[in-house]
């Protein structure tokens, strides 16, 4: 597709004279430069900028000029994109990817989308602006594309990842985490908030571009973080940016100070400026002040990066016994299934297995998402993390591994909210007993992906030296705690898990006093 662009881009130009002057006004436009952060921002005087939308949404096709051409780019699970060349470019061949439906600006599941872009326009970088981060038109789903090497950000990022490439260290950029092949890392310059990343597959990059987002806090009444992300392919393997927000934008806008409201390019160092008289305006000391008002806030940043990194231990949960238990696997598609008792063993499929395990990834240093339903004589409850089918006491035994800080989300939920911190601390020092008395060997909430294929195993119980029994023994042998009354009420993943719940669980996470 590459090749494609820049004829789609010249044959669009030479029958569209109003939008091709503008391109060519690229061509002299002023720029210069200021330093900021450690980074050597550029400054474009750009009027052609200002908005020149006719009448309704611009995005969509029964509103395309008579000029306008299209290019059709397929994504994900049949979502179709128009590529169009940008009416009002900041930069040479700057195009805009647009869905051919009118739906909300949003990136969640469109991820991968931008991913396959980047792969498929090699020599351009596809960024993104969340709907309360400088995009234009947060009605409709769209990208925005355009060659490598113009934002000062995305230059410094690319130098970072190749020498990490490379096996050489780089002081700017702290490594955080990673999820399978994709590392996270912290940008340690410019502004708050930057977070580089580099992955060998997109469906990594998309896992850890999404657990970034999930441990941010949501602005109340917006649909998804406030955020800035930048993406291209280089050296065979995916690499990003993102540009955590604070502010849409600074103070100054409309009270007679710049009027910029900064997107992606802004956010990596390339400040458009649409007014003419705002441009000799701009110092050093006005731009780091909008910066400082539109990223991250220095608390929110502390908090993201010890979400990050945070860990809970794997807890088993017995949740479900019956002779015949159906259940459902969320991301195979297969619809339920059934297993049952029969011979002593676990029948699945025809098949007979000493115990059946259906393996999940549960990163969740927030919270974790569902991955399987079971359905049982009170409806179908959903769960995140792995399940697991034993047999005991002449039945199959759902078993339910996971964090044990999910777990207490729904513990706690159960509870008035007046009560959920104080017994998130309570619950959760309760828990650790029981885990403390099972002396099962404990492994940090990470695992391979999710597989409909079951695993083939043998129980095995282990029992600790006779002298290190403590005085109570466990009250379940095959698992921590159970999901009744008994132990703690547990049915998986509610709408009860309210924010008030979930900030109960996240404020005192691991505490036991």
């Amino acid at each position: 597709m590459a090749s494609d662009i820049d004829k789609f881009v010249h044959d669009q130009l030479s029958v569209w004279p109003a939008v091709a002057a503008k391109y060519r006004a690229l061509k002299s436009t002023a720029t210069r430069t200021l330093p900021c952060g450690g980074l050597l921002v550029t400054l474009q005087s750009n009027p052609g900028r200002l908005p020149i939308f006719d009448h309704g949404c611009p995005l969509c096709e029964e509103n395309y000029l008579k000029k306008q051409y299209t290019l059709p780019f397929e994504g994900r699970k049949g979502r179709k994109y128009n590529i169009l060349v940008n009416r009002a470019p900041i930069f040479p061949n700057h195009l805009v990817i647009t869905r051919d439906q009118h739906v909300p600006q949003t990136i969640w599941h469109r991820f991968p989308d931008m991913l396959d872009l980047a792969a498929a326009l090699e020599n351009y970088v596809v960024f993104y602006n969340s709907p309360n981060s400088g995009t234009s038109v947060p009605g409709h789903a769209h990208f925005q594309a355009c060659p490598k090497g113009y934002m000062p950000l995305e230059r410094a990022a690319e130098r970072i990842l190749r020498s990490i490439a490379s096996g050489t260290p780089v002081e700017e950029a702290e490594f955080i985490c990673s999820t399978r092949d994709a590392q996270l890392f912290h940008f340690k310059r410019f502004n708050r908030g930057i977070f580089l990343l580099r992955a060998q597959t997109s469906k990594s990059m998309a896992k850890q571009f999404y657990r970034l987002l999930d441990c941010l806090n949501l602005v109340a009444e917006e649909t998804e973080p406030r955020f800035n992300a930048l993406t291209w392919c280089s050296e065979g393997e995916y690499r990003a940016v993102v540009m955590l927000r604070g502010a849409s934008r600074p103070s100054c806008f409309g009270k007679g100070g710049p009027s910029i409201t900064p997107g992606t390019a802004d956010m990596a160092g390339f400040v458009v400026v649409p007014e003419v008289e705002d441009y000799p305006r701009i110092t050093e000391t006005v731009l780091r002040e909008i910066y400082d008002e539109v990223t991250l806030s220095e608390a929110d940043e502390k908090r993201l990066l010890w979400r990050l990194v945070r860990t809970q231990p794997r807890i088993e949960v017995g949740v479900l016994s019956a002779p015949r238990l159906r259940f459902e696997i969320i991301s195979d598609g297969a619809g339920p299934q059934t297993v049952s008792y029969r011979e002593g063993k676990i029948d699945y499929n025809g098949a007979l297995y000493d115990e059946l395990v259906f393996e999940a990834v549960t990163i969740s240093t927030l919270f974790a998402e569902p991955s399987f339903i079971i359905y049982g004589e009170e409806g179908a409850h959903r769960y995140a993390g792995t399940l697991k089918f034993i047999v005991a006491g002449g039945k199959v035994q759902a078993v339910n591994l996971l964090g044990a800080e999910d777990w207490l989300l729904s513990v706690v939920s159960l509870y008035p909210p007046e009560e959920q911190r104080p017994q998130a601390i309570a619950i959760r020092a309760w828990l650790y007993t029981q885990l403390e008395r099972r002396k099962v060997t404990r492994r940090p909430v990470l695992g391979p992906e999710l597989c409909c294929t079951p695993q083939l195993v043998t129980w095995t119980e282990h029992r600790p030296a006779r002298e290190t029994v403590p005085d109570s023994l466990p009250a379940h042998p095959h698992f921590d705690v159970c999901a009744d009354e008994h132990c703690q009420r547990y049915i998986g993943l509610t709408d009860r898990a309210d924010s008030a719940a979930r900030a109960a669980v996240d404020e005192t996470w691991g505490k036991l006093e």
